[in-house]
């Protein structure tokens, strides 16, 4: 008796079956229909397990036969005979096909001679991975954040990930509009045209293939474009054992593309509303004929215009990695990445409220700008990593990055809350001049593995990591003083005035290091408790040039952040959780007005919860409690009437606030729900309340909703792909930092989108996105009555089509 597809399991009875089906002939077998098959190049019996998911069939082949065996990638219209066929040539391995039976056995020897089956057992379960590109799905197996490769279920805090596959179905081009679509999480501006992300109402952390310390503004002036990411997963809740620093929002990890063991490529342009033109070519192939040397490249450009006035931005973009395998337990990569992005009409401090709070009258397509305003910004990026395999799972891993980024702006300010009686109180506050250049190194080094001992199996991580950033920065500004008429903004008011001489010229010399462990202790088969720790040490110096820049220095020796978390699985599927993690968060960005950082943010988090894996790790559903005790957090100075903008890269002074206590729950799912049906979605329920009359300084709302999925038609329509999503969240009172006074509501919002996609044969695709296809108008961001105020984007269509050759 076939067992279901989703729970094979290995049974006495299998031998039987699979003997006695594996005397059929490869001519009596039947040919079954044609199917669009995603298939990452991967193990072979991974790869088999999943051509068996994609198509709908029951497999039955013995581990020991594809031990050892890979392989290539599938993203094709095929009959499932030839999908087959591609997945074992050069294996030594045939296929039978029986109806909707698919049985794997060793193929005859030359001599004509009948092959001899091995023990047979019967498999369902793909081996572990994180690579979510060619899966086509919207989870993956396992996430890397911990410096090692560990199940979502296994991992005692909240965690999601953002895979290739939705990336690519949802048009997320930047990290932004990644982390726009992720659960928990929101948009909250900063000064000079800067903003961060929050998730439970604390601002999110960077890596990149889980180094810390060399993602600088990452959502600031040097956003990443995503065309060069695997997938980015994201971790809510602090993250001390991971960044450095026990920062109680979380952290995301962007992992970087691999070289693929097959020769490939792919061509997809893209257009757009308000003129946007992309094109992307990304390829890669074995370097030499053992296949030991493996590279790829990819190469993008971008040119658009924005659904506001007067701006426009182009991007052209280079990535490239080699991976070799100097022997059969050695593996080294290395690869460089450069991005430049040229903003002209950019757009600082967005829109001014009237002086009681509300919203003024004004189109969506409203921009303050002047049309020379330029924003110039280049990532450049060379990185390195050397892995070592030792016996059993013991390996150790050294990885190097070295960054440099810079941008040079200069940009006219309006800025002024408008008084409702005279329609006016807007000016051409000033023209800002900005150049900055930051150069970043990092390496990490860790070792890890596992070993038996006091009746368990237990694992340990331990590692040193280090990163150094220096910046110059350069400030200058002159103050025209003129009126404004926002109401009917004129983007060629003043003409460029001459460049004035730098007023401010700070150089920044910040260092990190820290050493860290982490360990899974088997307490009972289905108990494990997880224990960690980091001792770190930062040292930040703030000098200058003029007698008028600056002089600070913030520094912290032997800071602990602990973590502990104990996970129970309840049975195959199921595990419940609690954890708790220190927070230690320096704020060294933050003056006070008398030009000295801010004291840390300390406190504690606290979180439960349940996590399910379902068919065989394909779906992952999650529940948590969380909470969240802080002091200390930077809020804004009010009496400092911003007289730290010269040197503050945030652009105003702040002070040390009370208490916050955050609570709330996370609930998340992601994955295949049936067969050809892809989803994510996360609700979150924040409060946030402060001792006495605190008001938090962050904007988060109570509820939050988070909808992206995905459907393959089945059968005749299987060439046809449709989904949609939806990004929903209450309002919420908002108090303004300019006036304490006066609080204003930002109301609530679901905005929809929708796609449909059509593959035309193996080669080529293509699909149609609408974004908030209703053509909502609401506000994305919410600011201060003089400034910080931004529409969200109205209804947009974006068209793609895809294009890969056979190679």
């Amino acid at each position: 008796m076939w067992s279901p597809r989703f729970n094979l399991q290995p049974a006495p009875l299998a031998l039987a079956a699979m003997l006695a089906l594996g005397t059929l002939s490869a001519a009596q077998a039947q040919t079954l229909p044609t199917v669009t098959l995603a298939i990452a190049a991967q193990p072979l019996g991974q790869a088999l397990n999943e051509l068996a998911r994609q198509a709908n069939l029951q497999l039955l082949f013995s581990p020991d036969l594809v031990a050892g065996k890979t392989a290539p990638a599938i993203n094709a219209m095929l009959s499932v005979r030839d999908g087959l066929d591609r997945l074992l040539a050069g294996s030594g391995l045939q296929a039978s096909i029986d109806g909707n039976a698919v049985i794997i056995k060793a193929a005859p020897k030359a001599t004509g001679e009948t092959a001899t089956l091995s023990e047979i057992t019967v498999t369902a379960n793909g081996e572990r991975t994180a690579t979510s590109e060619g899966t086509g799905a919207y989870t993956t197996r396992a996430v890397t954040l911990a410096g090692t490769e560990r199940a979502l279920r296994d991992t005692p805090q909240s965690v999601s990930v953002v895979t290739r596959q939705q990336m690519d179905d949802k048009n997320l081009f930047t990290l932004d509009q990644v982390l726009e679509q992720s659960t928990g999480l929101t948009r909250m501006n900063r000064s000079f045209g800067s903003h961060e992300f929050l998730s439970r109402g604390n601002a999110l952390s960077y890596l990149i293939d889980g180094m810390p310390g060399i993602s600088d503004n990452a959502t600031g002036w040097l956003i990443p474009d995503m065309a060069v990411y695997d997938r980015v997963e994201i971790l809510r809740g602090s993250a001390g054992l991971i960044v450095g620093a026990g920062t109680p929002g979380g952290v995301a990890n962007l992992v970087r593309k691999r070289p693929r063991a097959e020769a490939h490529a792919d061509v997809t342009a893209t257009v757009g509303s308000w003129n946007q033109r992309r094109i992307e070519l990304d390829a890669g192939a074995p370097l030499n004929a053992a296949g030991t040397v493996r590279g790829r490249a990819l190469v993008a450009y971008e040119d658009r215009d924005y659904f506001y006035d007067a701006a426009h931005s182009r991007m052209p973009l280079f990535y490239g990695i080699v991976e070799a395998d100097l022997d059969a337990a050695t593996t080294v990569r290395a690869g460089a990445r450069r991005q430049h992005t040229v903003t002209d009409g950019y757009w600082l401090f967005g829109l001014p409220r009237y002086s009681d709070g509300a919203t003024l009258p004004v189109r969506r397509s409203t921009s303050l700008a002047q049309d020379w305003n330029r924003h110039d910004a280049t990532i450049g990026e060379l990185f390195a990593d050397l892995e070592h395999r030792f016996g059993g799972d013991w390996k150790a891993k050294v990885a190097l990055n070295r960054t440099y980024g810079a941008f040079d702006q200069q940009a006219a300010i309006v800025r002024g809350s408008i008084a409702p009686a005279t329609q006016q109180g807007a000016r051409l506050y000033s023209v800002n001049y900005r150049k900055q250049d930051i150069v970043t190194t990092g390496v990490d080094a860790n070792v890890g593995g596992s070993f038996q001992a006091w009746g368990g199996r237990h694992e340990v991580l331990l590692g040193m990591n280090a990163s150094r950033a220096v910046t110059d920065d350069h400030a200058a500004s002159t103050s025209p003083g003129l009126p404004f008429d926002v109401f009917h903004p004129n983007n060629t008011l003043l003409a460029r005035p001459p460049h004035p001489a730098w007023d401010a010229l700070p150089h920044l010399n910040e260092q990190h290091y820290g050493a860290y462990a982490s360990t899974r202790w088997e307490l009972r088969p289905d108990l494990h408790l997880l224990l960690g720790g980091r001792l770190s040490w930062f040292d930040k110096q703030t000098t200058g040039k003029l007698e008028t820049d600056p002089v600070s220095r913030y520094k912290e020796s032997r800071e602990f952040t602990p973590y502990a978390g104990l996970v129970l699985d309840l049975d195959k599927r199921w595990s419940v959780y609690g954890s708790y993690a220190s927070i230690f968060q320096p704020q060294s960005l933050y003056y006070t007005l008398g030009g000295q950082p801010l004291k840390p943010v300390v406190g504690d988090t606290y979180e439960a919860g349940v996590k399910g894996e379902l068919y065989d790790g394909r779906l992952n559903v999650a529940l948590a409690a969380f909470r969240i005790d802080k002091r200390d957090t930077a809020v804004y100075d009010e009496a400092s009437n911003d007289d730290c903008l010269k040197w503050d890269v945030t652009g105003s002074c702040y002070r040390n606030g009370r208490p916050i206590r955050s609570t709330g729950i996370d609930a998340d799912a992601s994955g295949e729900v049936l067969p050809g049906w892809q989803l994510s979605s996360g609700y979150t329920y924040n409060i946030a309340r402060g001792e006495g009359d605190e008001t938090p300084p962050t904007v988060t709302p109570k509820h939050m909703l988070r909808v992206s999925t995905s459907y393959r038609l089945p059968g005749a329509w299987n060439h046809w792909t449709v989904g949609g999503g939806v990004s929903a969240q209450s309002g919420y009172v908002y108090r303004a930092d300019d006036n304490p006074d006066v609080r204003f509501r930002n109301g609530g919002r679901a905005v929809w989108d929708a796609r449909a996609a059509y593959i035309f044969n193996r080669h080529w695709s293509a699909s149609l996105s609408i974004a908030n296809v209703t053509d909502k108008t609401y506000w994305a961001a919410t600011g201060e009555l003089r400034r910080g105020n931004y529409f969200g984007e109205p209804r947009n269509i974006i068209l793609t089509v895809r294009y890969t050759p056979a190679l």
